[in-house]
């Protein structure tokens, strides 16, 4: 019986799930590279919400050099644990990127998960954003 309900945990840990995020743009610094195009480096602060009901307060450092984003971030939930993850985007293909998890405490710790996120509304003016995003564990 003990392996029944260990199989059954170990499911639901490692289940689909989706994640939505809402963002605001900090501290970014934008200088030319050798070829015109601008680099930019940037803080992202805010919160995240996945379906499995866990809330976090999330922190991004992010580069774009031209085109490409890419960036790491932090992220504490209600438990107080941890997850680190990295973004990438190719910016000229559109508004579709992923995340991929490096690692984390708790709930996080020793799980792959690969997302693929779509950023569905931004105002670089404003510097804000909301993205949604489905996650493979």
């Amino acid at each position: 019986m003990t392996s029944i309900i260990l199989l059954m945990s170990s499911g639901i840990a490692h289940a689909d799930y989706t994640v939505k995020s809402a963002y605001k743009i900090e501290d970014a610094s934008m200088i030319k590279n050798h070829d015109g195009s601008d680099i930019t480096n940037a803080t992202l602060t805010g919160i995240s919400e996945d379906s499995n009901g866990n809330r976090s307060v999330l922190k991004c450092l992010v580069n774009i050099t031209g085109n490409m984003l890419s960036g790491s971030c932090q992220s504490t939930d209600q438990d107080k644990d941890v997850e680190y993850m990295t973004a990438k985007r190719d910016m000229s293909k559109g508004n579709q990127g992923t995340f991929t998890r490096t690692g984390g405490t708790g709930k996080y710790a020793n799980s792959a998960v690969a997302c693929t996120y779509v950023v569905e509304l931004s105002d670089y003016g404003m510097g804000v954003g909301y993205l949604t995003a489905n996650c493979k564990e």
